[in-house]
């Protein structure tokens, strides 16, 4: 069995929820020190290891990056505390897995990897670094003192398919905007509508598919709909990583067969173009009387007048969605008007150009508030330099094919790392395959770690 897999069984029995990886820590600390390896942490616990060089003529450092904290998932009947208790591990079928509760592949094959490189042959000198929450927050590494660090080549070790190399993950901020309603008496009988079975898709992965958010699909609608109507409310939110598939509005009209009429042509022609088959909604009549939005048709046009999904797609990387935007959460209920919309890019210069168009877009006044929380910053790699190069070559010596070079629409911690290095730095994301990661069926494939570890070994060989 390969170092890191031995390395991975003792890490297991280490509890190391997400905010609590202290134990860890120490052990890392502890192992460090067996070493003789220098050691820092900084104010948030995040430590970096610092490794000489051996047998290597290059004084260039390389930055090995995994994370601390795991993903605790267990099964109803489990008794595990994950704070105090080890996980029962066992082999299965050439994986090895966690009875009843997730097991903490991700990120602890990453230490285990970047633990056992110290041991290769031949390795340039190492900055090893762990931080603490990655999965609840990037709090560590949004948080980390970069002043640790030297150096300009960077080594992920947090993927899932031996057979990719990932050079890009987007960058992405939560902006919020808020606006005081009036209320007026309604005119007209008011009803319910539901728009439903839109296809749920992932926000990150998937927004270039051609399916659509049913919240911008309902406001597309009203904006171009010029019979008199009038909004009482409009509610949806969902998980901030989903695109909306459902939107509740209850709204008067004065003819409500011009508008469900209107609404079933419309969303007809949405079919014919979209990847939504299943699309429909249902008006009820209802006999709450609720007072109406005053400005309904302001909002309307503001909200129409963004666009959704795809912004722009990667002049360097082949299919990759660069700049987009998600809205998922609209709430027109009592006196307060919310959206809360979600854009990711790994291209920054575009992306700082997109909050500030965004913020121009609504009125400053007294009663929008326009805030930007949350921001993490994009990375997207040239897929010529040199790291990616030699990583080619070492994953088609190994596995006997090309690896595939990959970028994601969604973040990795090589994103803060590459942001905070400055210009120049080139960053890579490898790892085992893994599956159904951060549930209880998790699993680690026990070859592909043997294989990632001889790829690592050959990477850090030719960087010597």
């Amino acid at each position: 069995m390969s170092k890191s897999l031995e390395l991975f069984k003792e890490i297991t029995q280490i509890p190391r929820p997400s905010k609590k990886e202290w134990k860890i820590r120490e052990y890392l600390i502890s192992w460090a020190e067996s070493k003789g390896f220098e050691y820092k942490t900084d104010k948030i616990w995040n430590l970096v290891v610092y490794v000489l060089g051996k047998n290597c003529k290059s004084l260039e450092c390389v930055i090995l990056q995994s994370h601390m904290d795991m993903v605790c998932v267990k099964t109803p009947d489990s008794k595990l505390d994950f704070e105090t208790d080890s996980l029962d591990i066992y082999e299965e079928d050439g994986f090895i897995k966690a009875r009843d509760t997730s097991l903490g592949a991700d990120n602890w094959i990453g230490i285990a990897l970047a633990m056992s490189a110290v041991d290769f042959e031949s390795h340039p000198p190492m900055e090893l670094v762990f931080t603490v929450d990655e999965e609840q927050g990037m709090s560590g590494i949004l948080n980390l003192d970069f002043n640790l660090l030297s150096w300009k080549k960077v080594i992920n070790i947090d993927s899932e398919n031996e057979d990719e190399i990932c050079i890009s993950s987007a960058g992405w901020a939560r902006i919020n905007v808020t606006k005081n309603l009036a209320r007026i008496a309604w005119k007209f009988t008011q009803y319910n509508l539901i728009i439903s079975w839109m296809k749920w898709w992932h926000s990150w992965i998937e927004i270039h598919k051609n399916h659509w958010n049913a919240i911008k699909l309902l406001i597309d609608f009203l904006y171009e709909y010029s019979f008199p109507y009038e909004i009482a409310n409009i509610i949806w939110w969902i998980a901030d990583n989903v695109i909306p598939s459902e939107v509740q509005m209850i709204f008067g009209t004065k003819n409500i067969e011009v508008f469900e009429d209107s609404l079933k042509k419309y969303i007809l022609e949405l079919k014919e173009k979209l990847d939504c088959p299943d699309i429909t909604f249902k008006i009820t009549k209802i006999d709450t009387i609720l007072p109406v939005i005053e400005d309904s048709d302001f909002i309307i046009s503001r909200i129409h007048d963004i666009k959704v999904g795809v912004i722009a797609m990667s002049k360097k990387i082949a299919n990759l969605v660069e700049t987009s935007i998600n809205l998922w959460i609209i709430n027109l209920e009592w006196n307060i008007f919310e959206l809360t919309y979600l854009p990711r890019s790994s291209n920054m210069e575009e992306f700082d150009k997109l909050l500030i168009k965004l913020e121009n877009h609504f009125p400053i006044t007294d009663d929008y508030i326009f805030t930007i929380n949350s921001k993490y910053p994009g990375w997207q790699d040239n897929p010529e330099w040199e790291l990616i190069k030699i990583a080619t070559e070492e994953f088609l010596k190994t596995t006997w094919k090309n690896p595939e070079i990959i970028a994601i629409h969604a973040w990795l911690e090589c994103w803060a790392l590459v942001a905070w290095l400055g210009e120049w730095t080139s960053a890579i994301s490898i790892g085992p395959n893994m599956h159904d990661i951060h549930s209880t069926n998790e699993r680690l494939e026990i070859a592909s770690v043997e294989k990632i570890e001889k790829i690592l070994e050959g990477i850090l060989g030719k960087l010597s």
